[in-house]
């Protein structure tokens, strides 16, 4: 998939993950060493009531998620992955508990074209995780990521 085949507004659902409280732990252990995310009573004695997962484990699933899908593309000759200049708006709306599943998305919210690196373009996407139980907002980013573009194969005559 090129850049110019990439079509605004198109919704991927990436799949779901359930966060256990083993995961959580080890995670927060090695990353995120906070009380609520390190023990149940840690997360008991929070003003969350509970362990919950840190933001960035909700985020690392997004990313593990979203390269098992490109991976498939890759293997079909489709998509090709870019490298992304970062992110905006990362929002962490609600407390990931253990044992909740969360469904995670991704949808084309905007292409730009990049007059400084004309052989890419800028796809910008909204990215986020919802409780599979009731569809609510857990975890929202705005992603961004260079895309090639087709040769152009006029470019070399003249």
């Amino acid at each position: 998939m090129w850049f110019e085949d990439v079509v605004v507004g198109t919704r991927t659902d990436l799949g779901t993950y359930t966060f256990t409280a083993g995961e959580i732990i080890r995670f927060a252990a090695k990353y995120d060493p906070q009380a609520f995310h390190l023990s149940v009573k840690g997360g008991e004695d929070s003003v969350f009531g509970g362990l919950i997962a840190s933001g960035w484990h909700t985020v690392s699933v997004w990313m593990k998620l979203v390269v098992a899908r490109r991976a498939e593309f890759e293997d079909s000759g489709g998509m090709r992955a870019g490298v992304s200049p970062g992110f905006e708006n990362l929002r962490w709306v609600r407390p990931v508990y253990a044992g909740m599943t969360l469904r995670y998305s991704m949808q084309t919210i905007a292409k730009v074209e990049l007059k400084s690196r004309p052989e890419f373009g800028l796809v910008k996407s909204l990215n986020e995780a919802r409780d599979a139980k009731d569809g609510a907002l857990v975890m929202q980013f705005t992603g961004k990521g260079f895309m090639p573009r087709k040769p152009n194969p006029s470019a070399g005559s003249g």
